[in-house]
């Protein structure tokens, strides 16, 4: 299954979808071109697809329609462009996250240069999980385990682009965009604080550590991304 976010950038005309996988140990998000449609009445899935020359499935499993291709209920849909595909429709399902290192330190780098700003730490706590791209073993960010509560701080200056719990298996997420191309995530929330649109500044809390979403232990998961590359958290905190 896959989750739509509709992102209105401001001064930016278009529309961007942004797509992220819904598994619950990773986030890995891809971009697929399309138009927003405004539901008329009598329209189903199949008359849209036959309309734009979309693949019916792609236009179904993005908008999270029922089997029958019903438009019931919807304002408007996304329709991915012709001939697109779902991504990751058929895949294996995610490989088992990495355990736990007694010392998860970064292997190179340090932050402070001018690509690699130094932010701060977004919760106080045990790093239990540290971040990896290793085939078979795949986690976009690092978890910190602190007690439920625990504030969540923003880990430098930025602007909330997303605020909420659509996004299936993430429960209470938080998205924030920082400088040269930077967005940091902060997942599985007990409360989010701030609202999409809010200037946040580096060490503000803008939520509380829970275990929202599907996850049954009480922790922050957190990522940072790079041109939506999923980058060591690590590399960037002192």
């Amino acid at each position: 299954m896959w989750c739509l976010i509709k992102l209105k950038y401001g001064a930016i005309p278009s529309v961007i979808a942004l797509v992220l996988g819904c598994a619950s140990q990773s986030m890995t998000p891809m971009r697929v071109t399309g138009v927003w449609h405004e539901v008329k009445g009598g329209e189903s899935v199949h008359s849209l697809a036959s309309q734009y020359g979309a693949d019916p499935e792609a236009l179904r499993e993005l908008n999270d329609l029922p089997s029958d291709g019903s438009l019931a209920g919807r304002d408007e849909v996304f329709v991915p462009k012709e001939g697109g595909k779902v991504p990751g429709t058929g895949a294996p399902p995610p490989a088992p996250i990495p355990q736990p290192s007694d010392h998860p330190t970064p292997t190179t780098g340090k932050c402070g240069q001018a690509e690699r700003p130094c932010f701060k730490w977004p919760a106080d706590g045990k790093l239990s999980i540290r971040f990896s791209d290793h085939e078979g073993a795949h986690h976009d960010g690092i978890d910190i385990e602190a007690p439920k509560g625990t504030p969540v701080r923003s880990a430098a200056d930025g602007t909330v682009l997303y605020s909420g719990d659509a996004i299936k298996g993430y429960g209470n997420l938080i998205i924030v965009r920082h400088d040269k191309g930077i967005i940091t995530v902060y997942a599985h929330n007990d409360k989010n604080l701030v609202k999409e649109g809010d200037a946040v500044k580096g060490g503000q809390t803008i939520a509380e550590v829970g275990s929202s979403g599907s996850t049954t232990r009480v922790h922050l998961h957190f990522e940072v991304r790079v041109d939506e590359t999923p980058q060591d958290p690590l590399l960037y905190l002192p």
